[in-house]
């Protein structure tokens, strides 16, 4: 009789703690699956050298809390292509990813635009979100500060049109999640991306 008073007590115990826990913030599907579909689409930058970004590009000096962006180009977007959105991202840890740190969110591009020099990234000729922090409207440059390397990913989303739920000008309030949200599958034609490090030694 004390054993079948104790498990469903401590089955009660167990369901108050998991109540308590602290929620995991959800993580958006970044497709770091994605296989480009057109091989041609491609993205590349000038500050990027065999796969790894160049010192000058890196911890870009914070000015009214804006940095200097690094300069992206694309070649061949995909016949169709409406609209072009870009993220760049980084996962902290690097045993799993649950969490995700974004760089770069820009939207509403044209498919006509094929490249952003350096600094541009902030241009009234596209949309742009919040920087890593949270804190402005601007890129944030790769600074890693712990030794090894670390991973960045680019990705240019060719998109049959914008995503209707991202505004139509720049926007704090679109961070990562409500970037990743707003992209539907339905509405992606193509994705192509651009790998590099931040080597720390």
């Amino acid at each position: 009789m004390k054993i079948n008073t104790i498990v469903p007590i401590a089955i009660c115990v167990l369901v108050l703690l998991n109540s308590c826990a602290k929620p995991t913030k959800d993580v958006p599907y970044m497709y770091d699956d994605y296989e480009t579909k057109h091989s041609d689409f491609t993205v590349q930058s000038e500050a990027i050298v065999n796969g790894n970004l160049l010192d000058a590009f890196k911890c870009e000096k914070k000015i009214d809390d804006v940095e200097h962006s690094i300069p992206l180009s694309w070649s061949y977007v995909p016949e169709g292509t409406g609209s072009l959105a870009i993220v760049m991202y980084h996962y902290p840890k690097k045993e799993h990813q649950s969490e995700i740190n974004s760089y770069l969110l820009l939207w509403g591009i044209e498919p006509t635009v094929s490249e952003i020099p350096y600094k541009m990234a902030n241009s009234s000729k596209w949309f742009m979100g919040s920087n890593k922090d949270g804190t402005a409207v601007s890129y944030t440059s790769p600074c890693s500060h712990g030794p090894g390397k670390h991973e960045y990913i680019i990705k240019v989303f060719a998109l049959s049109e914008m995503p209707e739920s991202l505004p139509k000008s720049n926007s704090l309030a679109v961070d990562l999640n409500t970037f990743m949200s707003a992209i539907s599958k339905d509405n992606i034609i193509d994705i192509t991306s651009l790998i590099f490090t931040d080597t720390k030694n």
